[in-house]
C-alpha cells in the first residue's frame, strides 16, 4: 500500500523488489504484476519500466533480490557473530527468526514448481544454505555424516516451519525454540 512517504519520494528497483516478494508472497506468482503493484506502491508502470525492461527482467531479478537477502546476507551477519561455530550457528537461527526471513521461501518454492529458472535458483540457494550450516556442524567437530544429518535436520524446520505454514504465536516463543532445537543439535 503506498504511504504518503511512498508518493513523495521516486522509487528506485528495491521498492520494486520488496513489493515484488511481498506480493509473491501474499498472493503468488501471477499476482506479481506491474499494473496492481504500480497501484499498491501509489505510482505509475513509467516507475517500473525506468528499472525493468521487462516482467521477465524484473523475475530474474526478483529471484536474484530473495538469494541475497535471504541467503547472501544471512551468511554475512552471522560471519560477524563472535565465538566458535556454535555461536554462530545460534546466531544464525536467531536471525532468521527475528527478521522472518524464511516466510518468503515457501512461495518462491510454489513458484519454482512451474518455473524452470525459479526452480534453479530454489536448487542453488538449497545447496548453498545447506553447505553452509553442515559446515559449521564439521568445525564443531561432528563427522561428515553427523554434520550432514544435522544441518538437514535444522536446514528442513526453518524451511517448514513456514512452508507448512505452523508458527508458534510469539516471536518469544519462537526463540525459544530455536535455543531448544539449538541445543539438541549440538549435543555430542
Amino acid at each position: 500500500m503506498a504511504t504518503a512517504s511512498t508518493a513523495l519520494r521516486r522509487l528506485d528497483r528495491y521498492d520494486w523488489l520488496v513489493q515484488g516478494i511481498e506480493t509473491l508472497r501474499s498472493s503468488g506468482i501471477d499476482a506479481v504484476r506491474v499494473e496492481p503493484m504500480a497501484r499498491l506502491l501509489g505510482v505509475t508502470k513509467g516507475s517500473f519500466y525506468w528499472h525493468f525492461k521487462d516482467r521477465g527482467e524484473f523475475l530474474d531479478r526478483l529471484l536474484e533480490y530473495w538469494e541475497t537477502e535471504m541467503t547472501d546476507k544471512i551468511a554475512a551477519h552471522v560471519a560477524h557473530a563472535e565465538g566458535q561455530p556454535r555461536k554462530q550457528l545460534l546466531a544464525l537461527l536467531e536471525h532468521i527468526v527475528n527478521l522472518e526471513i524464511n516466510r518468503y521461501d515457501a512461495a518462491v518454492r510454489a513458484w519454482a514448481l512451474y518455473d524452470e529458472r525459479a526452480a534453479r535458483v530454489v536448487e542453488r540457494v538449497d545447496e548453498r544454505r545447506l553447505a553452509y550450516i553442515d559446515q559449521l556442524f564439521l568445525d564443531m567437530g561432528f563427522s561428515d555424516e553427523q554434520a550432514d544429518i544435522r544441518s538437514r535436520m535444522s536446514y528442513h524446520y526453518v524451511v517448514g516451519e513456514y512452508t507448512a505454514f505452523v508458527k508458534e504465536p510469539t516471536r518469544a516463543e519462537r526463540l525459544a525454540h530455536v535455543r531448544l532445537r539449538y541445543e539438541l543439535l549440538t549435543e555430542c
